[in-house]
């Protein structure tokens, strides 16, 4: 091959890549009729400058053309060795297209250095930086402008100490002022809104952050904020005086209701808290008092508390009224006590309520505290496990006596602080009866009214979304939806029930049911508890994550209702193709989003229960749902078993022409592979088998002594189903359609799924001229 023809590898880029649509108009036209030779493309090649040549872009058009046409096949052989070698080889490539071709390679560089695909993104970077500059900056400059999110920035420039972190960016430029000027400003402008999804996961943002610093970009750290303790020097001045007037007091509460929550709290804790039991001070006293009589101020609680703590009689009557009657009152003081607040405020607050109930332990909220700790089997406090004997009645207790002992317990204790856990042990009693639209209906509530304090209402949301997505049917929810005290939550029961009726290819009735749902009108408290359990932090308003939430799935929904209207046409149809495009659909890219309910931030592989929790999680457990149910639910919610169901839908249908039937059986093949590759095992299993696919016979998946050597074993044999489906279909291909073009391709993709070497001797064997036999050999080389 002359070096002069070289440049082609530039056009070839895409070939053998998953491609992004690009350009090359100043070139030739990917419609025009013929295709340029090697030779004249090297014509036009050695007359661009090097800013002519990054502007080289190659579309999906000219791609598909190239890949057939005869005189480029040795130029795509020199390509497909690279990366052959770079993806599966002992060595590094010893002579990559940069060190031929040089230059004339960037635009093929470039398409790499982006793609997400580990091997080819190295193989791009690695060629890009051996070019040097100006090719390092011009794909700087072009990666900023295309605000894409591929390479991280750290695949450039790992976090190094700063002597080389200034290699890396003498190595792109940007140690000349103006170019690093320019492409900062570039960056600026190219940089997605605080409230985009992708926004932290941008290459520009990286950019920016490196070569400005953190706080120069995000604004500074409020974790790493100094206290604010303005006015403190003004306040300590009070608590000197001995004969506080009223004036003086009520000018005090003014200072400390105007200070920062850094200096109340320091005051309170530090200040005031640091004052021995019985040793109060006359102006804190006159402080506290003042507050307890307040009953608007928000630490009036806090003040009643102390005044109790120093043996004042005015404090201990308003505290002994509460503990016995108003519990509600203390809602305000026991929210401060939480897991998630390791501000000193909270902790002192903890031994505040903890000294009540030491105090007055037959009042009515040390008592509740009490029974609470004995139906969980663990103290209120402190969760350290209550003795044998309540331990082994506990243990006694039915399902049912369960229940009825957390109802009665709420009846008692309706306004107290821990009536919002209550509630949550009440919802998963219900589970344990299966009363699961009851326990929905308590979940909803936890929700949306207010109890306790509310320390445990970021616990129910995920519980919701559960049981939407695979556990409640069209019925239940509808049920649901026309009660009125569930009204809050409407919008996102409509939206489920569009997506079930979607799953279950209804695209009718999911587009009239989502016509009108209006996410934005869910209230906000509703999903702030869950996101923000302490309340919303100082730095959210760079990120509303329930804004974001609602806005998201909006947008989804937009997108969705036109995927049915298309899937609803194919419908309509009713032909052997149009089902063969629905089929297509969902197995294609972003088919998952004809059935995706957006309610897990983007994480559902992984928040979703599948094998583990099942006994809390009533959607996966076998003890009280079937496994026929769970293995249907899952499934509906699988883009790739819809996919597959419908697949074999249209095999197992007589009347099925030939190019239909061979299509199809290569997408189940390749559908089941995608499914294997780029899910989660727990995903998998939950969904086995899919439809086609025979199950290898195993011991039940919810079995509480779930060892490491079940799981490989379970692996094994799910992994043995998929390809002896597979096998069963190269098998049919071979037979009825010999010149079938897919064989080879599944034949290679079986030795990954099955890590044997015969598929690939098959391969080379039967399909010498394979586009995919130079890659058998040189796997099987390594074998060798």
């Amino acid at each position: 091959m002359k070096k002069r023809y070289l440049y082609i590898l530039t056009i070839f880029a895409t070939i053998f890549s998953f491609g992004i649509a690009i350009k090359a108009t100043e070139v030739f036209q990917s419609r025009t009729v013929k295709i340029p030779s090697p030779s004249e493309m090297s014509k036009l090649a050695d007359s661009f400058s090097p800013q002519e040549i990054s502007q080289l872009e190659i579309d999906d058009i000219l791609r598909d053309r190239l890949r057939f046409d005869p005189q480029w096949q040795e130029i795509a052989q020199a390509i497909r060795q690279d990366i052959i070698v770079a993806k599966w080889g002992k060595d590094p490539v010893e002579n990559p297209v940069w060190k031929k071709y040089g230059a004339k390679a960037y635009p093929l560089l470039s398409y790499y250095a982006s793609s997400r695909d580990d091997t080819r993104q190295k193989y791009g970077i690695e060629g890009i930086r051996s070019l040097g500059k100006p090719y390092t900056t011009l794909w700087l400059r072009g990666q900023i402008q295309r605000r894409l999110a591929y390479p991280n920035l750290y695949n450039i420039a790992s976090y190094s100490f700063e002597a080389q972190s200034k290699d890396w960016e003498k190595e792109f430029g940007l140690d000349d002022p103006k170019v690093r000027e320019e492409l900062i400003s570039l960056a600026k402008a190219n940089l997605e809104p605080r409230n985009s999804p992708q926004y932290y996961d941008q290459f520009n943002l990286e950019f920016l952050t490196r070569l400005l610093g953190y706080e120069a970009v995000n604004g500074k750290n409020p974790y790493q904020k100094d206290k604010d303790f303005v006015g403190l020097s003004e306040w300590l001045q009070y608590e000197q005086l001995q004969q506080p007037t009223d004036i003086q007091v009520k000018s005090a509460i003014t200072l400390y209701q105007k200070l920062s929550s850094d200096a109340q709290e320091h005051i309170l804790v530090e200040r005031l808290g640091a004052i021995k039991a019985g040793q109060i001070k006359p102006f804190a006293r006159s402080f506290f008092l003042s507050l307890a009589n307040d009953r608007s101020a928000s630490d009036r609680i806090w003040a009643i508390a102390e005044l109790d703590r120093h043996g004042d009689a005015q404090g201990t009557k308003i505290l002994k009224n509460i503990l016995n009657n108003d519990l509600s009152q203390l809602h305000s003081l026991s929210r401060i006590v939480s897991y998630e607040n390791f501000a000193s405020k909270g902790d002192y607050a903890y031994y505040l309520l903890l000294g009540m109930v030491e105090k007055y332990p037959q009042s009515k909220f040390a008592i509740g505290c009490r029974e609470y700790g004995d139906l969980t089997g663990r103290s209120y406090f402190d969760g350290q496990p209550r003795n044998e004997a309540i331990l082994a009645s506990n243990a006694k207790r039915t399902e049912k006596e369960r229940l009825n002992a957390w109802q009665g317990w709420l009846q008692r204790y309706s306004n107290h602080s821990g009536a919002d856990d209550a509630h949550h042990f009440l919802a998963l009693s219900l589970q344990d009866n299966n009363d699961i639209v009851g326990a929905m209906r308590v979940w909803i509530k936890i929700m949306a009214q207010p109890m306790g304090d509310r320390d445990a209402i970021y616990l129910a949301f995920p519980h919701v979304r559960t049981l939407l997505d695979v556990g409640l049917s069209i019925d239940q929810m509808q049920t649901l939806l026309q009660e009125p005290e569930n009204k809050p939550l409407a919008p996102l029961l409509q939206y489920a029930i569009a997506i079930q009726y979607a799953r279950s290819h209804n695209y009718a009735k999911a587009l009239e049911v989502s016509a009108n749902v209006q996410l934005e009108a869910m209230p906000d408290a509703l999903l702030e508890a869950y996101y923000y359990p302490q309340g919303r932090p100082r730095w959210s308003w760079q990120y509303n994550q329930v804004e974001n939430f609602k806005k998201e799935a909006q947008s989804l929904l937009s997108e969705q209702k036109l995927r049915w209207q298309k899937l609803r046409q194919w419908q309509i149809e009713n032909t052997p193709e149009s089902r063969y495009q629905i089929a297509s659909n969902w197995a294609g890219i972003g088919g998952w989003k004809n059935g995706y309910l957006p309610i897990w931030d983007g994480s559902r592989l992984y928040r979703l229960p599948t094998d583990w929790g099942c006994r809390e999680w009533w959607v996966c457990d076998e003890s009280k749902r079937s496994a026929l149910e769970i293995l249907a639910k899952y499934q509906a919610g699988s883009q790739n078993a819809i996919a597959l169901s419908l697949y074999q839908n249209l095999i197992e249908d007589p009347n099925l022409s030939t190019d239909l039937r061979e299509k199809s059986l290569y997408m189940v093949a390749m559908t089941l592979l995608a499914q294997w590759e780029n899910h989660t095992f727990s995903e998998t299993q939950r969904i086995h088998p899919p439809a086609g696919v025979t199950a290898t016979k195993q011991s039940p998946m919810s079995r509480r002594n779930y060892s490491y050597q079940d799981y490989e074993q379970r692996e094994k044999n799910m992994r043995s189903d998929y390809q002896r489906r597979i096998d069963g279909i190269i098998t049919e291909l071979q037979v009825k359609f010999p010149q079938s073009q897919y064989i080879d391709d599944l034949l290679f993709s079986s030795f990954f799924l099955s890590e044997q070497s015969n598929y690939l001797q098959k391969l080379l064997e039967r399909y010498p001229n394979s586009d995919r036999a130079v890659e058998a050999r040189f796997l099987l080389d390594l074998k060798k």
